[in-house]
């Protein structure tokens, strides 16, 4: 599952320090950049849902290999690519191998996990990402100065692979989906669709927030701090060094200390102050003290968002209620981009990272409110009983 993880971050992410090399060799504009850059989280907002309610009808295994099967063609079809069209078809396919490996790999980790590991174990997996995040861009940008732009795409590919020799030897856990077919109720329902909304909003604003930050900090970073490539990229791996190696802890603390939202909401605390430091810091090392502490609250709060999932809904519909879930939240990394760059040309480069603050902020008040109602079911539940 850390493997999986780790090819889907790399797949999407690896691609982008060679978007001006497709630019130049290809002779593709900038606004097809754009337009292909845009195409991958459309892939990902569409496959979500589909995903989830494919793991509990063909089961985990059978998704499993065609998901990375999928990546696989994707990987080696990518170097092969010099039309436009053909890349933005394969730039879609990305997107949904990416969310669906993502969320193929987030059920079936609740789904082995109980109570006592669950936070753990999506600290892995949260771990994994990170280090995605930081290989996928750098390795594509150091192998493309010694082999092919083709080389990267073979690396992931051969990872991918591995992943697929590896799943296919694993025995999953089989679902009783339909037997919870049968009993489900409308009240059941109701409430299902309930918290699938309020946590698919929490999540939406979180998305929103990172997408802001990866969208635009390079160009704040650039115009507004006057940094080079290599400084902007510097606190980049900063921010994934720093997730890939707190979230195991952060996962098993959450474990331990079982309150879940609370480290959601220090996550998201966490994120607020790195781009405070951003904002009224222009010193070099404080602003990187800030990425460090953003990337501990990004994992704080990944690791206990997903695991806080796995712990409140049941088994038989967490497969789709994760997809459903996933597929919404991304709709953040599409809508919010296009308001900062709006806020940039109505008011100014800055505009965007305070909108951030907003959406932070408003993420830890609801996840404040929804702790405080499930502290208070709790109590009066234990009253009951008593």
């Amino acid at each position: 599952m850390i493997i999986i993880s780790l090819v889907a971050n790399m797949s999407g992410s690896m691609i982008l320090p060679l978007f001006a090399i497709y630019i130049e060799k290809y002779g593709i504009s900038a606004f097809g950049m754009s337009i292909l850059f845009a195409l991958f989280y459309l892939g990902r907002f569409l496959g979500g849902g589909i995903i989830g309610k494919l793991y509990e009808k063909i089961g985990a295994k059978q998704l499993g290999i065609g998901l990375l099967c999928a990546e696989i063609i994707c990987m080696l079809t990518f170097p092969l690519a010099n039309d436009f069209w053909l890349l933005a078809v394969l730039r879609l396919i990305q997107g949904l191998a990416a969310i669906g490996l993502s969320v193929f790999v987030r059920i079936t980790i609740n789904q082995l996990s109980s109570d006592n590991n669950r936070g753990k174990l999506n600290g892995y997996i949260s771990s994994s990402e990170g280090a995605g995040m930081i290989l996928g861009p750098v390795l594509s940008g150091v192998i493309i100065l010694y082999f092919s732009i083709s080389m990267p795409f073979f690396i992931v590919a051969g990872l991918a692979i591995l992943s697929l020799i590896a799943v296919s030897n694993i025995s999953f856990p089989k679902s009783n989906h339909p037997l919870f077919n049968t009993m489900k109720t409308a009240p059941a329902k109701k409430n299902l669709n309930r918290q699938l909304l309020l946590y698919s909003s929490v999540h939406f604003i979180e998305m929103s927030a990172y997408a802001i930050f990866l969208t635009y900090f390079s160009l704040y970073a650039k115009y507004r701090l006057g940094w080079d490539t290599f400084e902007i990229s510097l606190a980049f791996t900063i921010v994934g060094l720093s997730t890939f190696l707190s979230a195991p802890f952060i996962g098993k603390l959450s474990d331990i200390l079982k309150d879940r939202l609370l480290f959601c909401i220090l996550g998201l605390f966490l994120i607020m102050i790195e781009i405070v430091f951003f904002l009224f810091f222009t010193e070099k090392w404080v602003i990187y003290v800030g990425m460090f502490i953003g990337g501990i609250g990004g994992a704080s709060y990944l690791d206990s968002f997903f695991s806080h999932i796995g712990d409140v809904i049941p088994n038989e519909t967490r497969s789709s209620f994760l997809g459903n879930l996933v597929s919404l939240s991304e709709l953040g990394a599409i809508i919010s981009p296009l308001i900062a760059g709006i806020l940039i040309e109505k008011i100014n480069i800055t505009a965007p990272f305070y909108y951030n603050i907003i959406l932070v902020i408003v993420a830890i008040i609801i996840q404040a409110i929804v702790r405080f109602k499930l502290r208070n079911q709790r109590h009066n539940h234990y009253n009951i009983r008593m």
